[in-house]
C-alpha cells in the first residue's frame, strides 16, 4: 500500500505529479490545503477522556480551563463525586517529587492527580513515601503553597451524580446560571443526569453548578501541527501528523487545489476541490453515523425548578 509518511515526502510526490521544480511553492499550497482542513473530525484526533492530561479540575469558580490541544469538543461528563483534598507543600523546580508540609483531610493514593503552582499539568502521584510525594512528571516551577489533591476520575463513584453535559451558547449558560440556584442539585440520584457547558472567555462553565477541585472528563478533538512548523528541536521542523498520517487523500487534494488556483487553471483546480469534498463527505458520513449528538431518550433531567401543578397559569 502505497504511503506519504512525510512532509517532505509529501512535497515530493505533488513535484513529481505536477511536474513542478519549486519545493517552497508546494510548502506553501500544503500550507494553505491545511488552512481547509483545520475542522476534519478524524478518529486520530480523537482523544481519551479517561486519561489524566483530559481531566478537568474545576477552580474556585466552578469553571474548567479550555485545554491548548482542543479543536473542538464532542461530550464532556462527570463520573459522580470523586474526592478532592489539599495541603501545602514545598518542592525544586525540575524535580519530580514534593515534600507535604501539612496533612491531608483525606487518605491519599497512588494515582491521584496533584495541581498547584509549579506542578505540571497532568502529574499524578506514583509513590508515596511518608510526606514525600514522586510525581508522574517534573515540576515546572518552584513549589511553596497550597497543592490539590484529586482522584483520576477513571471510574464511575458509586454516590454520583452522573452527569453528561450539552454544550449551549455562552449567552444561554450566563442567562442561565444567573437563576441556577433555584433549581433542584441532583445529588446520590441513580440516573444519568443532563447538564449544560459553554465557553466564556478562556474557560468552561457548567449548570449545574460544579464546586472547586471537581473532575470533568473531556473527551474532545485535539488540534494537529501543520507540516513544516517549527518543533522544539531547533531547526527541525514538523514532518507528520495524525491528518497525514491517517487521512492523506485529504492532503493530496487540498494541496492539489492550491495549486491549480495558484497556477489560474479552474478546472483543474474544480476537479480536485470536488474530489477533496468527496473525501471530507465520507468523513462526515462516518461520524454521522457513530456521532452522540446530544439527544437520548434514556437520559432526563431532574434537576428542574418545582412545578406545583395545583395551579394553572393561563
Amino acid at each position: 500500500m502505497f504511503t506519504i509518511p512525510t512532509a517532505d515526502d509529501l512535497v515530493t510526490f505533488i513535484k513529481d505529479f505536477t511536474g513542478s521544480t519549486n519545493t517552497q511553492e508546494i510548502q506553501k499550497c500544503i500550507f494553505m490545503a491545511e488552512m481547509s482542513m483545520r475542522n476534519i473530525e478524524l478518529p486520530a484526533l480523537r482523544c481519551d477522556p479517561y486519561a489524566v492530561e483530559n481531566i478537568g479540575i474545576a477552580d474556585e469558580f466552578g469553571r474548567v480551563p479550555i485545554p491548548g490541544d482542543m479543536n473542538k469538543p464532542i461530550l464532556f461528563f462527570k463520573q459522580g463525586q470523586q474526592y478532592q483534598t489539599s495541603a501545602t507543600a514545598v518542592g525544586v523546580s525540575g524535580e519530580f517529587t514534593i515534600e507535604l508540609t501539612s496533612t491531608t483531610s483525606q487518605v491519599i493514593s497512588v494515582g491521584a492527580i496533584v495541581t498547584g503552582v509549579g506542578i505540571a499539568s497532568g502529574a499524578v502521584i506514583t509513590v508515596i513515601d511518608n510526606t514525600t510525594l514522586t510525581l508522574s512528571l517534573a515540576n515546572t516551577g518552584t513549589v511553596n503553597g497550597t497543592v490539590r489533591i484529586s482522584s483520576t476520575s477513571n471510574s464511575s463513584s458509586q454516590t454520583g451524580p452522573w452527569i453528561v453535559y450539552d454544550r449551549i451558547s455562552d449567552r444561554d449558560i450566563i442567562t442561565q446560571g444567573m437563576v441556577a440556584q433555584l433549581y433542584l442539585q441532583p445529588v446520590n440520584v441513580p440516573a444519568v443526569i443532563r447538564g449544560k457547558f459553554s465557553e466564556v472567555g478562556q474557560y468552561y462553565e457548567f449548570l449545574p453548578y460544579i464546586a472547586e477541585g471537581d473532575l470533568i472528563n473531556m473527551y474532545y478533538y485535539k488540534a494537529w501541527p501543520l507540516l513544516f512548523s517549527p518543533t522544539d528541536v531547533e531547526g527541525e521542523t514538523v514532518q507528520s501528523n495524525a491528518v497525514l498520517a491517517t487521512w492523506p487523500e485529504g492532503y493530496v487534494y487540498a494541496t492539489l487545489r492550491e495549486y491549480y488556483i495558484k497556477r489560474h487553471n479552474a478546472d483543474d483546480a474544480a476537479v480536485y476541490q470536488a474530489k477533496f469534498t468527496e473525501a471530507w463527505n465520507v468523513i462526515e458520513d462516518q461520524n454521522n453515523l457513530g456521532k452522540w449528538s446530544g439527544g437520548h431518550t434514556r437520559m432526563s433531567s431532574i434537576w428542574q425548578p418545582r412545578q406545583y401543578r395545583q395551579y394553572n397559569i393561563k
